[in-house]
């Protein structure tokens, strides 16, 4: 069953990420979802509620595959090879992994805010 969380709780829990890198050759027809991911990841909504996040596109003039890298706060770190999956499948495991530190947090009595 997919995700459904709303536009306010996926703007929150992009504050438990802390890098994304995207790496693709524009030219490639295997990119289309780090593409798509680099494209919603930059929304100012994200770089307002996350002001420190680090988003690094590399364009690659080779025929490597695409990828993407998504490191959160507590040092966890999501490999993907992009051309496996489309931008929602890894947008929905970062709000995953997002949410299970949102919880940890709330339970530690911490506050990703402050």
């Amino acid at each position: 069953m997919p995700l459904k969380l709303s536009r306010e709780m996926t703007t929150h829990l992009f504050k438990y990420v802390k890098k994304v890198d995207i790496k693709f050759n524009p030219f490639d027809s295997r990119t289309k979802s780090a593409r798509e991911l680099l494209r919603q990841v930059q929304a100012d909504r994200f770089k307002k509620a996350n002001p420190k996040l680090k988003i690094n596109a590399k364009v690659l003039g080779t025929v490597a595959p695409p990828s993407v890298s998504i490191e959160f706060v507590d040092g966890e770190t999501r490999n993907y090879c992009s051309k496996d999956y489309i931008a929602k499948e890894m947008l929905d495991d970062l709000y995953l992994v997002a949410n299970n530190l949102d919880i940890q947090y709330e339970l530690e009595g911490k506050n990703i805010d402050g």
